[in-house]
């Protein structure tokens, strides 16, 4: 039971909160605090996992006011990994984007591909407004039955500490009360907290957690509503204006518009309160055509949003206070909002963080893992401030040369596209995020790593194409089974994120390279792996296994295979098994091998089968943890120490 039932206690606070054996009480494994996309989202993947949440939120309803407007390609891979159907849930509310129109004054000028060279399925970004997101997360966490708490804000929060247990003892209070009436107070005493409140976060404060960074003397001025224009506006209009300026234009639902207007920067004297106060829709007007060519038309019909702000750069000096409170998302991080790094990265700490409490709330992992949060996810947010600022910078240089360089390939860019990269670099997409080698990314102790960043343990596990097998004709060759008179390549092919979905899974890809080929020994070394999957899965899951969840097998394993099949692959004891209990696919195109850096063949050892092939280790969060050469006995056996090694 808390102690906040044994005495009095009074938290400091410039309110007085008096806690004492009155005060409601109640216990839950996990608080989230702040119901953003952040929050929500760490609220829907622990509660598929089985752990119960109580998410609360200051605010009446989820925020109108979206800052956040698009999802990135990595955001969406896991958001389409969490279950079968997840994905579409947003897909459907929003727009993909695959190009930015680029405009000098009032003139179009180009349009330029938002990224290149995306090995994601994912293409460009999805446009979809974070009020929108928002909402998705919350009808799909009430689904499960658990609603957010509107109208409840954080008083105070600490971890208590003592010889029967650690746990953190929040008090929360209603954020308004009847006339005369004082506001109601609860005690919630939980496992951990996760603080999803925002760049003002009171969780931050009170766990006096450090927030360094600057303020930059950028001016910017937003606005959202519905506009009268002859300029042809798309989904994304990117102007660099006569005047030096720079506006970015988003088209949004519902008929309306969001503009972001440069401005000159803050001087000494500035005074942002006082800006706003008098900051009006002729203001907005007049700034904005002095960006376009003389003459066009640039009239506001209503405003629904309209503010003048000034971007912080700012992380935080630790993500975990005591190992029981975890900041993530602008709680953690803040900075500007140029190449839409800010929502993208919150949901990323989000799904990096709730597989590891998850792990731990069950027994199965030990507390030390959760340190590998704030290892991984504190560079993704510099990473994310480096990116911003850089985008800033080139956005907003008004000096003379470099407007003028701008112009010239404005002028010339339909020369010139076949040339030109993107509008945004690739890491705006996120997919070439890696994290460092630690307690859970282990490299094999005495192979080499294979060579490139996307290769090595802590990057985002590869995705490719694969197809299903199925039960062979008599034709030698398997592929006659996928044509047009049976079933199709496109019904059969299936993606590797799309094996492995579901949340607070391991997953173990086996690629044998073409050790299958050959149908004279295929069915001795199908056997010898048969027997490895099944003796290895078997120990895995008696040994670890969620006891609060429906799902609550936490191994998946898949069988890959390259090189020609023929009708014994078909018919074989692997295309027998269930898909996640070591299935066969064909890597046709030999694509996924060489995505994970798996040879297809050994020089010089091509008839040893236990040489060729890797095994492949995913987390649950799609990165790559652990890695071996070979298929036979004592590449199993490194992969069992792996999971000894990280897990309980």
């Amino acid at each position: 039971m808390s102690d906040t039932n044994s005495s009095s206690h009074s938290f400091s606070s410039s309110e007085s909160l008096v806690v004492d054996a009155s005060t409601p009480v109640q216990e839950i494994p996990v608080l989230i605090v702040g119901a953003g996309p952040v929050g929500l989202f760490e609220a829907v993947l622990l509660t598929k996992m089985g752990i119960r949440v109580r998410i609360i939120e200051r605010g009446s309803e989820i925020s109108k006011m979206s800052r956040a407007l698009g999802t990135q390609a990595r955001s969406l891979e896991i958001l389409a990994m969490v279950e079968d159907g997840f994905i579409d849930k947003f897909l459907s509310q929003g727009r993909p984007i695959k190009n930015a129109h680029m405009f000098y004054g009032s003139h179009f000028r180009c349009k330029m591909p938002f990224t290149k060279g995306n090995d994601s399925r994912y293409d460009g970004a999805l446009f979809m407004e974070q009020e929108r997101l928002s909402k998705v997360l919350a009808k799909d966490l009430a689904e499960m039955g658990v609603n957010v708490e509107f109208g409840w804000e954080l008083a105070d929060t600490e971890v208590v500490e003592s010889a029967e247990d650690t746990h953190v003892k929040t008090v929360i209070r209603r954020t308004a009360a009847p006339e005369g009436e004082e506001r109601e107070l609860q005690v919630i005493r939980s496992e951990y907290l996760v603080a999803a409140d925002g760049g003002k976060s009171t969780v931050r404060h009170k766990a006096n957690i450090k927030f360094p960074g600057k303020t930059l003397v950028t001016k910017t001025i937003m606005f959202d509503g519905t506009l009268d224009t002859d300029l042809d506006l798309q989904d994304v209009t990117v102007i660099t204006g006569v005047n030096h300026k720079s506006v970015l234009i988003f088209r949004m639902s519902d008929g309306r518009h969001r503009v972001v207007l440069e401005m000159d920067d803050f001087t000494p004297e500035d005074d942002l309160e006082k800006i706003n106060r008098e900051l009006t829709v002729e203001d907005f007007e007049r700034e904005t055509k002095a960006c376009l060519h003389p003459g066009t038309k640039f009239k506001v019909v209503e405003t629904f949003w309209l503010t003048c702000y000034r971007i912080n750069e700012r992380r935080a000096d630790n993500y975990i206070h005591k190992g029981r409170i975890f900041l993530a998302g602008d709680a953690a991080h803040v900075h500007s909002p140029a190449g839409g790094q800010g929502m993208n990265t919150g949901l990323q700490d989000a799904h990096n963080l709730a597989w590891k409490l998850a792990l731990v709330l069950n027994h199965l992992a030990p507390a030390s893992i959760l340190q590998s949060y704030h290892e991984e996810r504190q560079p993704m947010a510099d990473r994310a401030i480096a990116l911003s600022s850089k985008l800033l910078r080139n956005a907003r240089d008004q000096g003379t040369m470099h407007h003028y360089v701008k112009r010239v390939f404005l002028l010339l860019s339909p020369l010139l596209l076949h040339v030109q990269s993107t509008a945004f670099p690739r890491a705006a997409t996120m997919l070439d995020v890696r994290y460092p080698a630690n307690n859970i990314n282990l490299p094999h102790k005495t192979q080499e790593q294979p060579k490139g960043e996307v290769h090595q343990v802590g990057a985002r596990a590869p995705d490719g194409p694969l197809l299903r097998l199925l039960p062979a004709p008599a034709e030698d060759e398997l592929s006659s089974v996928h044509n047009s008179n049976t079933t199709s390549l496109e019904e059969q092919r299936i993606y590797v994120q799309e094996l492995t979905k579901g949340v607070g899974k391991f997953h173990i890809l086996v690629l044998v390279g073409k050790s299958f080929s050959d149908p004279t020994s295929f069915q001795e070394r199908e056997a010898d792996l048969v027997k490895h999957v099944e003796e290895n899965l078997s120990e895995w899951r008696t040994r670890w296994h969620l006891d609060s969840s429906q799902d609550n097998e936490i191994f998946k394993l898949h069988v890959i295979t390259t090189g020609t099949m023929s009708q014994s692959h078909g018919n074989g004891l692997l295309a027998q098994r269930a898909q996640g209990d070591g299935l066969l696919f064909w890597d046709n195109t030999e694509e996924v091998h060489k995505s994970y850096a798996v040879p297809t063949k050994v020089k010089g050892r091509a008839n040893n089968a236990n040489d060729q092939g890797a095994i492949v280790v995913i987390r649950p969060d799609s990165h790559i943890g652990y890695r071996v050469e070979g298929l036979g006995k004592n590449a199993w056996a490194d992969v069992n120490e792996y999971f000894h090694t990280i897990l309980s």
